[in-house]
């Protein structure tokens, strides 16, 4: 008679406590006066309301202007912040035994080209309409709807077409302008991805293949 072996496998899941990378970043920007906006997978939490269906993330990401990084690293590396470059322009903040992960990012890159204009007028929009959100105690700016499907499609990522389909999905956007803003930043090739997301969808605005206007 022969036994069974028992095999215990050890499942990792990721768990990422907001709190502490959410009040190092509000610290950061109330002691530079730097402009920062919250995007990136909390941004769509927050316009997105449906945790049940919500994918996971391991940092938080806030869009700064590119002439403030000058003085965000100064300030970091004076109060001793370990602090990464980021490939598309930006900086990453790690403190492993403090729990904080933080992305300031303002988009700019020979290797992924510039589209700082973007982050700079989503973080001035922002401010402007007064979009704010809470995150553990901490009010950040909220980058709008629009300029955040437009930042996801950029990326040209799968996870990051996701996040657009599910903004594009949940929310009632102004279609024609976002597509002026599409354009306007990415060009013909983002102004083809949005398409191609709002067909997926079956979007009532979603044009036929092939059918562009400017």
């Amino acid at each position: 008679m022969s036994e069974k072996n028992n095999h215990h496998i050890k499942v990792y899941i990721p768990i990422f406590d907001p709190e502490p990378s959410s009040r190092f970043a509000s610290n950061v920007l109330e002691h530079t006066k730097i402009q920062g906006v919250l995007i990136g997978r909390f941004a769509v939490w927050a316009w997105v309301s449906d945790p049940g269906k919500q994918e996971f993330t391991k940092d938080i990401d806030i869009a700064i202007k590119r002439k403030d990084i000058t003085k965000l690293m100064t300030y970091l590396n004076e109060n001793n912040y370990k602090i990464q470059e980021l490939s598309i322009g930006g900086i990453n903040v790690t403190d492993i035994e403090k729990n904080i992960k933080v992305d300031f990012i303002y988009r700019y890159s020979k290797e992924w080209g510039d589209l700082s204009p973007l982050f700079e007028e989503a973080v001035t929009k922002s401010i402007e309409i007064n979009n704010q959100v809470v995150i553990c105690e901490r009010t950040f700016w909220l980058v709008p709807a629009d300029y955040l499907i437009t930042m996801k499609i950029a990326t040209m990522e799968k996870k990051d077409e996701d996040d657009a389909k599910r903004l594009l999905e949940h929310i009632d956007i102004d279609i024609d302008g976002l597509r002026i803003l599409v354009e306007k930043f990415l060009g013909p090739m983002g102004m083809a991805k949005l398409e191609n997301l709002l067909r997926e969808l079956g979007h009532s605005k979603a044009r036929s293949r092939g059918k562009y206007i400017s």
